[in-house]
């Protein structure tokens, strides 16, 4: 059990003189609520219960609450009650939770705004192009909602910057991820069919879709090997941690996800180029990696499954997809069709030049772009791209500084979880060209946690070097 830290306890003890009646309040009223939904849909009753239990670990402690959500990011089917899923409902109230500690703790909590005052900018900026694109949005409604969306998930990095405050939040969110990834890929595990039978259907488990369950475990690899290897750590927790490598593996040969097996070569060359003094044992796993997968498609998986891997130019709509972004992009580089219109203005762009196979997929079932870099461009324009490329690198390039910081703290074992993080993040960059996770959790805890583990990184050097 995670002890609280001292400065938590007093902001609670704090927050609870303050607001104690009416927390209690909130609570009876929850309890009610709870008691009188179970009745007409015990889906509400689960989803109040689940908040109400959430609200009181994420207000005590701020990690425990953000760690929490992260692990909900690879549980996408708990939605409940329209699609509103656990890691939203998790989102909105850490985002309390933080403004709360925020206004308790004062100076002693690191500031993102004063700390990292450049990426801040960015994200204030990214979001209000998708705020000002309202004007022109076909749909407005749809628009709003994007901005918030937007708004919720780039939250995600002050919080993190906040909540991850040393070197053991640091190892905890990092194997955080790697329990989420376990439990997505036990699930897709299960639920997938026999692979040797006479056609395929493709894993997607708790994560809800075949690429994104890849996409996710792409990065649940590469963290449970990077525990696997890491002499920090007791043997027991290195062998479960290889034993989550090879279901995180499994996972994403059932998922039959292309970009997923493009993403683990994307993680094998980018784990080799900056693995340092382990660069031999990592090639050795690199040929391990290939022979499995060369292996599965090769005696395991039926013959449909490896057709559909192997036949690029599939009937999955993905190119007539990005021919219909492109088409919008050349029609409004500046602007956008604007914030979260992808799917409303598609059929606006069908009737041109080309030809296309699936014009069900922009008429009777119009589908997002596939493409998160293509669909962020084609809704707020080049300089809405430029933006959201500016930040996913400038959190990338926090995670890879991170990785000298530690080293020069003489922190083998964190200097391993960060070597881990930015490939697995490098690799995540790769499979999100062929699926539009623009919202997702998944990806803007990612993101926030690169700045987050550099701050750990600077203080844990410091640390070492002493006062000047």
């Amino acid at each position: 059990m995670r002890a609280p830290r001292p400065e938590t306890t007093a902001a609670w003890d704090r927050l609870a003189g303050a607001t104690g009646p009416a927390i209690v309040g909130a609570a009876a009223v929850a309890a009610v609520l709870a008691g009188a939904a179970s009745g007409a849909d015990p889906r509400l009753a689960v989803l109040l219960t689940v908040g109400v239990v959430f609200a009181a670990v994420v207000f005590a402690d701020l990690f425990a609450g953000f760690a929490v959500m992260v692990l909900f990011a690879f549980l996408e089917t708990l939605s409940m009650l329209g699609g509103v899923s656990l890691a939203k409902m998790a989102g909105a109230l850490l985002l309390l939770a933080w403004l709360a500690a925020m206004t308790t703790r004062g100076r002693r909590s690191r500031n993102f705004f004063v700390e990292r005052p450049g990426l801040a900018y960015l994200v204030l900026a990214f979001v209000g192009l998708n705020a000002v694109s309202l004007a022109w949005s076909e749909d407005v409604g749809v628009g709003m909602s994007s901005v918030m969306r937007y708004a919720l998930n780039v939250a995600l990095l002050p919080i993190a910057y906040t909540a991850i405050d040393d070197r053991r939040d640091a190892v905890g969110i990092l194997a955080t991820i790697v329990v989420g990834a376990a439990i997505a890929a036990v699930s897709g595990i299960l639920t997938a069919p026999d692979a040797s039978a006479g056609s395929y259907v493709r894993a997607a488990g708790s994560v809800g879709d075949p690429n994104e369950l890849a996409a996710a475990l792409v990065v649940g690899l590469a963290l449970a090997v990077a525990f696997a290897v890491n002499r920090g750590f007791a043997p027991l927790w290195r062998i479960a941690a290889a034993a989550v490598a090879g279901l995180c593996m499994l996972g994403v040969l059932l998922s039959l996800s292309r970009g997923g097996l493009l993403g683990v070569c994307a993680l094998v060359v980018i784990a080799v180029a900056i693995g340092g003094r382990w660069r031999g044992r990592l090639l050795a796993g690199a040929l391990a990696l290939a022979l499995a997968g060369v292996g599965y498609f090769a005696f395991v998986a039926s013959l449909p499954a490896t057709e559909r891997v192997l036949n690029v130019g599939g009937g999955t709509g993905r190119l007539d997809l990005w021919t219909v972004g492109g088409r919008m992009v050349e029609a409004q580089p500046l602007t956008g069709v604007g914030t979260g219109q992808f799917q409303v203005a598609s059929i606006h762009y069908l009737l041109r030049p080309g030809a296309l196979e699936r014009g069900d997929l922009i008429i009777s079932t119009p589908k997002v772009a596939h493409n998160t870099y293509l669909e962020v461009v084609a809704e707020v324009g080049i300089g809405g791209g430029i933006l959201f490329g500016a930040i996913a690198l400038f959190c990338f390039g926090c995670a890879c500084a991170s990785i000298g910081r530690f080293r020069a703290a003489g922190d083998e074992r964190l200097e391993i979880l960060a070597r881990g993080l930015v490939a697995g993040l490098g690799a995540y960059f790769v499979t999100i060209l062929f699926i539009s996770e623009n919202y997702s959790k998944l990806l803007w805890a990612l993101l926030s946690i690169g700045p987050a583990l550099l701050a750990v990184a600077t203080a844990a050097r410091r640390e070492r070097e002493g006062p000047a």
